[in-house]
Order: C-alpha cells, then structure tokens, then sequence
C-alpha cells in the first residue's frame, strides 16, 4: 500500500471501471500536473485492468455489476475513514492546495459532520462560524457525488447494491429532506478547493471536455469514446444509440481480454507536458 505520510487518515479515491479505462491516462495527467504530491493515497477502481503508475493504487473489484457494487466492493480494501470521492471524467484545470484538503477534513471534524460537498457553494443554509461551512438542510439540494469528501462510514449507509450513481445521489438526497444530519457545503465566498472541467456526460465526450483537451494539446481518442451532436433531435438520438451499440461492443471485447489475462494495463500518456 502507500506510504505516504497519513496523519489525517484520508485517501482520494477515483470511482471508475474498465469500460472508461481510456479516460484514466487524461484523468491523471491532468491530475498530477495540478497535485504533484497529493497529501493522501490515491486509489484507482477499476473491474480487471489497472494504471501503470506508482502514485495510483488500482483496486479490481472484479464483474461490474453496478457503480454503487464497485464502490462498495472497493471500500472493503481502503482501511482510511475520510475519503475524497471523484469521478474519473473530472479534469483538474488548475492547482491543488494540499492545506485546503486538510482544512476541509479538519472543519468537517470539528463540527461533527460525515458529508461535505467540495465543489459545491452557496449562500442557503445555517453558516457554521469560523469555518467555510454551510449546513445543507432539507429544501437545499447541493448534497450530490460529484466531488465530495465522506466519513466511511456514512458512504456505506448511502450506497445500496445494484444502483446506478445517479440512484445513489438520489437516495443521498433523500437522507438530506428527511433531516439527515452531518452534511455541509461551502459558503459562497470560499476558495476553490479543487477546479475541474467536467468531461464526459451519457458516456460521450462533452463541448468543454474536448475543447480544454484541445487547449491543452491533448487529442481525444473520438473512435473510442465519441463526440456525437447533443441535440434532442431524431437524427442525433439515433446517432448517439448507434455510438452506444458499438462502445458496449468494444467494452465487452475489453472484458473478455481482460478475463483471458490479455490488455490489463493501461499506461500513462506519454509526451505530454
């Protein structure tokens, strides 16, 4: 495991799976560029394959059966209790303060929380003084998984097998309008403690994602996870379903390489500063 120096007891951890193995090399590039010693272990989730990289702890949870079954399935190996939760589409656009992480666990301490969304701020909600949190009550929806730091514990009474993300940040939301206490976002006038373009949406690439790829002299491989037009039209559904089709193929050629032994390691990208 890490050796990194652990005296808040916390861990990044990037929720994923194989069949998004392509954005791994993106992720990390950018994320490492941003963090170049990140305060905590990082660990990876992913089904068979793994990230050839010693900063990134890979952990193969096995079939994916669901994002919320890898999760939970992942958490049996993190023996840390405050977890940063990502997603693996999120590309870091700027530095990373490691003091801001720490401070973000150490408020969330001090007021006895088990919740706090990172990216998220606001002006609603009971401030907590001297400190950048806000309590989340009932009416105000900001509790999500999008990037957002959790007690253990708490992510293992949220998650239920066999549900999708957005299931799972449903039933988080559901906890909040029945007055579940512990949850907490950033008033409006916090840092930024992480920045981060949000890349990938319904398994395709997003405008801002490719366009920040493009600033950043990177090219996304569109064979394998296309850019297909957005629109609501006849025409684009079925364009964006006939894409589908062939990603689920080309992901279950992945799988049945992987079961065989064959392309389990992904490797960073090379010759990009």
């Amino acid at each position: 495991m890490s050796s990194i120096p652990n005296t808040q007891n916390a861990a990044t951890v990037i929720s994923s799976c194989d069949a998004y193995s392509d954005l791994w090399p993106i992720f990390f590039h950018f994320f490492f560029k941003h963090w170049g010693k990140p305060s905590f272990p990082v660990y990876l989730i992913t089904n068979h394959r793994h990230y050839k990289d010693p900063r990134v702890i890979s952990i193969p949870v096995g079939e994916d059966k669901s994002w919320s079954d890898n999760l939970i399935n992942a958490l049996k190996s993190i023996p840390e209790e405050n977890l940063f939760v990502w997603l693996d589409d999120f590309l870091v656009d700027r530095d990373i303060d490691s003091a801001a992480m720490t401070a973000c666990i150490e408020q969330l301490d001090q007021v006895g929380g088990k919740y706090l969304a990172v990216d998220q701020f606001g002006d609603l909600g009971a401030p907590v003084e001297n400190s950048w949190l806000r309590l989340i009550e009932g009416g105000n929806l900001r509790a999500g998984l999008n990037l957002s730091l959790w007690k253990k514990t708490f992510l293992n009474q949220v998650l239920e097998p066999a549900c999708s993300i957005w299931a799972a940040e449903s039933r988080l939301r559901k906890l909040n309008r029945e007055g579940e206490a512990g949850l907490y976002y950033l008033k409006t006038e916090t840092p930024k403690v992480v920045s981060y373009v949000e890349g990938v949406r319904g398994q395709f690439w997003k405008p801002q994602g490719v366009a920040y790829l493009r600033e950043q002299g990177i090219k996304a491989n569109l064979k394998r996870r296309p850019f297909p037009p957005q629109g609501n039209d006849f025409l684009s559904k079925f364009f964006r379903s006939c894409y589908k089709r062939r990603m689920k193929s080309q992901s279950g050629k992945e799988v049945r390489a992987a079961l065989e032994g064959k392309g389990l390691e992904v490797l960073p990208l090379q010759g990009v500063s």
